[in-house]
């Protein structure tokens, strides 16, 4: 069965789209238990031994291989910039690897730097990965899990009538009139769009007592985490604008290695003249407004889904290659890659769904660092394990620290409030 790119075709020439974590494994481990632990968690996600397939009409695939593929290095630089310089290095998609590893061996055990292309999994697809690591250094037998993607069924079809007659004549037209790009292409626009970029990442960890005191303070007042983040982060910019939210449509069961995500975005100003708890209720109104319907909750996915794959491409090309075609044009300003992105982002994955122990060893961190994708001012990653939230923020600005050290104290200040 070949493994078509659907709704995964928008990662494909991305500039910016690497799904970053960062763990701690505390054990007895050395480089070579732990390399060996890796490599048989790839072996064991079919998704990690493939390259990427592209013909010359533009379809594309991902193409299974025989042997593991990763990188491991060890490496003593701040995992910060580590990371910013993973953003900015093209991914050879043809040969592959699809993951990068960085290992930085301490008193403890070991801390780890996982960087991944997003054809490769989601956010919560590298914490199914940690998963596997820790389990093969515990020596436990791995299940192969195969390559699995959302089916067009699963998505469904819920674009309106006037939608798809404008969506599919824009398809004619760019069949007859457009580019098929190669990965050459993408390996230069990568180049250009990073000449005049720079990344920034804070972070910050909320853990024990501050934790426990922000989780009590959303749930008796009915609150979610979520909205109290995307709260948080309203008040902290201060300004009305569109919040982008990652929404997982992982299906019940699979803990393999994919893309299973949507997005929803809502917009909202914080107003000064009401107290958090009330904005945070508005906030969450909006966001279960989207949530609670298959149409808004997918409608990117089925919007993807109705595009011509090499059409998606093309946008990216517009934007940062000077490739001049009108209908690219208008597709570049659909998806927001011109101008100075004015969205602000966040993907929380929640509490995890994986332990924190196994045997010896122990997983006693996990930072998450979501791609700062074209249309984003900056993006919030968030993931919780056992007593402790980790925050990253990623920016193309220098205010990315000051922004994460106002959400920070608008959290910690929720904590001490009765």
């Amino acid at each position: 069965m070949q493994h078509i790119l659907s709704t995964e075709r928008t990662h494909l020439f991305c500039p910016c789209i690497k799904v970053c974590i960062v763990v701690d494994i505390e054990g007895p481990v050395d480089l070579a238990k732990l390399d060996a632990a890796i490599g048989q968690a790839v072996s064991a996600n079919e998704i990690l031994n493939c390259t990427i397939g592209l013909d010359e009409d533009g379809k594309a695939w991902y193409r299974p291989g025989l042997t593991p593929k990763y990188t491991l290095v060890v490496s003593d630089e701040p995992w910060e910039a580590l990371v910013a310089s993973a953003h900015r290095k093209p991914c050879n998609l043809e040969e592959g690897p699809l993951l990068d590893c960085f290992a930085k061996q301490q008193d403890w055990g070991f801390q780890l730097v996982l960087v991944a292309h997003h054809l490769a999994g989601d956010g919560l697809s590298l914490s199914y990965f940690v998963q596997d690591v820790l389990r093969s250094l515990n020596n436990e037998e791995l299940p192969f899990k195969a390559l699995s993607q959302l089916s067009p069924k699963a998505i469904g079809d819920g674009l309106n009538p006037v939608m798809h007659f404008l969506l599919e004549r824009q398809n004619r037209s760019w069949r007859k009139t457009g580019k098929v790009f190669a990965f050459s292409d993408y390996q230069r626009m990568v180049h250009a769009y990073w000449e005049n970029r720079q990344i920034h990442i804070a972070h910050c960890r909320m853990k024990d007592e501050s934790f426990a005191k922000l989780l009590q303070f959303a749930k008796t007042r009915d609150i979610t985490i979520n909205s109290v983040l995307c709260t948080a982060m309203f008040k902290a910019k201060g300004e009305k604008m569109k919040l982008g939210l990652a929404v997982s449509v992982r299906p019940e069961g699979n803990h393999g290695m994919g893309n299973f995500a949507s997005g929803i975005s809502v917009h909202y100003q914080y107003n000064t003249s009401k107290d958090f708890v009330l904005n945070a209720q508005a906030v969450q109104k909006r966001i279960r407004k989207k949530m609670d319907r298959d149409a808004p909750r997918l409608f990117l996915l089925r919007f993807l889904q109705a595009i011509n794959q090499t059409l998606i491409d093309a946008a990216y090309f517009a934007a940062y290659d000077g490739y001049d075609h009108p209908i690219a044009r208008r597709m570049q300003a659909m998806f927001g890659y011109q101008g100075s992105p004015a969205q602000v982002g966040i993907s929380n994955l929640l509490r995890l769904p994986i332990q924190e122990i196994y045997g010896d060893y122990r997983l006693a961190r996990f930072c998450f660092i979501p791609p700062l994708v074209p249309n984003n001012a900056c993006i919030l990653g968030v993931a919780s394990l056992g007593s402790a939230m980790e925050l990253s923020l990623v920016g193309q600005g220098q205010g990315t620290q000051a922004l994460l050290d106002r959400i920070e104290q608008e959290l910690e200040k929720l904590g001490t409030e009765d």
